[in-house]
């Protein structure tokens, strides 16, 4: 029978390696954590391990152990994304530790507020020892997140306090939002193994939504798509994992070796990946180097490890316990969102250095000390949800799709559609078909279309309009992007569009005094000789007919152009009609012969009159004569 697991957290240790982590979890939940024969043999965490108890409210609580050791920071680092709260745990022998102040400074730099502070092994001092020790760990907690967490002294071995440490736990958690679900699931994998007759399953912490049984889940980086057998929470089947709790996904389609740690499982098309990143950069104030322009470290988000260049956007180095804006250049795709905590570390000598909060994931290159760019992160990084959108907005000129604006904000369609709704009402978004632009996009864009119809009708006087498609290719849109912008300009009174062609509101071609005597001359070669008229070379050649005054004259339907070198005025064309209809009245059909005696002319001429007239569908041919289609 599957259940629906609710009102869920997840919980992990922090603190020094030998102070009894490990050993804390089994007490409290009767599962060791050290899953691997090494860790056994060795008595040490080297690996994330993770177990699940009910507290006495009934919260179900997803334990997540991490290794003490400074040689297996990293696997602490993947463990302790996703947490709710903290158990940082100290040896009442022994006090903070270097490990433990390490911890400590990744918990408050990852945001950590929630905790509580096991002083374990409390039964190997006496009372006097025990109160140096808080008053110690106090004075140590001040400077951080967890400057009001309860300490609770405890002993694994005689189960001394593991009762007031489950209540303070409880309380805790009264006071922890529980992880909302925006309908954008995310899976950071922490852990993936093979089990036989299931084949390959993944763990990790839930976050952003729901993820169902039968689901079709992406693997990022990469968009591999799989199908989700089954799903685990505290151990139990669920067809329905909700968010905020560790979650056991069995999958179908892939392969224990093409996944791994690092990777993350969401719902196709709700997140992407980025190699750039805009964040704001903490550096602890313990920090034993300075973060220069363009250094080489180890970035450590949720559960992967990433090699980065940290390209500095206002300093040329952050020291001890400074403040900065950065632009991170992965070596590898990463899977992030805006509002996303990491951690960067020196990788040799080892060190944690910083941490920070991601603001942009998926920023365009900036240059350095651009006062306008550092505007924009500030305004990003405390900004309400509509400075966001437009900021956003502003990255995608051409438009970009709601989907993807979303993906882009970390929000599902349906918190976005309000904002949305909000700022097109109040006119600071314009819609394009199925993209939105920023108003400034869009005026933009109308300044592209005036100007480049206004420098085709200087160059182009006598052309009606400018062709569609050679404006489109001004403007970088896509053909319904462009259709709709023509809707709305058109609309406005902006411009006007006809067939194939775009032209200026209030646009009418104008010839110049010689292009009008120019046309006066050929309109009376023509009416010479109506028929049988001189061809269009000899009309360039001798009267001055141009490609525009050509183009002009057909537009305006003085001219009719039957084949690529005869034109016709219009007179002529309408009175050879009149001749044909006459004849056919008594006849049943015009032979090319006929028609050549009706305008009294030649083969040359008659023969592209007639293919013309077909081609219009006045005429029709049936084997070697025409008939009337009317």
């Amino acid at each position: 029978m599957t259940t629906r697991a609710t009102d869920s957290f997840v919980v992990g240790t922090a603190g020094h390696i030998d102070h009894g982590k490990s050993t804390l979890v089994k007490a409290l939940t009767a599962i060791d954590p050290d899953r691997l024969d090494e860790e056994k043999r060795r008595g040490m965490t080297i690996d994330l391990g993770f177990a699940y108890m009910d507290l006495p409210s009934g919260r179900h609580l997803g334990l997540v152990d991490v290794p003490g050791h400074q040689r297996f920071l990293k696997n602490m680092l993947a463990g302790v994304h996703g947490m709710d709260a903290v158990l940082l745990v100290i040896a009442a022998d022994e006090g903070p530790m270097p490990q433990t102040r390490e911890h400590l400074a990744i918990i408050d730099l990852l945001g950590i507020q929630h905790g509580v502070v096991v002083l374990s092994k409390s039964d190997l001092v006496d009372r006097d020892w025990l109160r140096l020790i808080e008053d110690e760990v106090s004075i140590m907690l001040q400077a951080s997140s967890l400057k009001n967490a309860s300490i609770i002294p405890v002993s694994s071995t005689t189960g001394e306090g593991l009762d007031e440490l489950r209540q303070a736990l409880d309380t805790e958690l009264e006071t922890t939002m529980t992880r909302p679900d925006l309908g954008r699931p995310r899976l950071p994998i922490d852990r993936a193994f093979g089990m036989p007759g299931f084949g390959t399953v993944v763990t990790g912490t839930l976050v952003g939504g729901a993820l169902r049984q039968g689901d079709e889940v992406a693997i990022l980086p990469g968009d591999r798509r799989v199908r989700i057998r089954g799903l685990q929470q505290h151990n139990r089947p669920v067809e329905e994992a909700l968010p905020g709790s560790r979650t056991a996904v069995n999958l179908a389609g892939v392969d224990r070796s093409q996944v791994g740690r690092g990777d993350v499982l969401v719902i196709p098309g709700t997140m992407g990946s980025s190699r750039r990143m805009d964040a704001r950069l903490t550096v602890l104030s313990s920090s034993p180097h300075p973060i220069r322009h363009r250094a080489r470290l180890l970035m450590y988000h949720e559960t992967a490890e990433i090699p980065v260049e940290v390209n500095l956007l206002d300093s040329d180095q952050l020291g001890a316990g400074a403040q900065g804006w950065a632009q991170l250049f992965a070596s590898e795709p990463v899977v992030a969102l805006a509002g996303d905590r990491f951690i960067v570390r020196l990788p040799s000598p080892p060190a944690t250095l910083a941490g920070g909060v991601i603001v942009d994931s998926a920023p365009r290159r900036h240059r350095r000390r651009d006062r306008l760019v550092l505007q924009e992160l500030v305004s990003r990084e405390a900004g309400d949800p509509q400075t966001r959108v437009q900021l956003e907005l502003a990255k995608h000129p051409a438009g970009i799709e709601v989907a993807a604006l979303a993906r882009g904000l970390a929000l599902s369609p349906e918190m976005l559609a309000p904002i949305l709704e909000r700022l097109a009402l109040e006119g600071r978004i314009r819609r394009l078909g199925s993209l939105l632009l920023a108003l400034e996009s869009y005026r933009r864009l109308e300044a592209v279309v005036r100007q480049a119809l206004v420098a085709f009708h200087r160059a182009e006087p006598l052309r009606r309009g400018m062709p569609k498609e050679a404006l489109r290719n001004r403007t970088g849109l896509l053909p319904p992007a462009f259709q709709a912008l023509l809707a709305a300009l058109e609309a406005e009174g902006v411009l006007v569009e006809a067939a194939a062609e775009v032209a200026i509101a209030g646009h009418r071609p104008e010839p110049s005094r010689e292009q009008k005597d120019a046309a006066a001359a050929i309109h009376s070669a023509l009416e010479k000789h109506p028929f049988s008229p001189p061809l269009l070379e000899e009309l360039r050649r001798n009267y001055g007919l141009t490609p525009p005054l050509l183009q002009h004259l057909v537009d305006l339907g003085q001219l009719v152009r039957v084949s690529d070198e005869l034109v016709f005025s219009r007179d002529a064309v309408d009175q050879a009609v009149m001749r044909f209809r006459t004849h056919l009245r008594t006849t049943s059909g015009l032979s090319v012969a006929a028609a050549r005696d009706l305008l009294q002319s030649s083969r040359r001429y008659v023969l592209p009159l007639l293919e013309w007239l077909d081609a219009q569908k006045i005429t029709r041919r049936v084997g070697d004569d025409r008939i009337l289609r009317d």
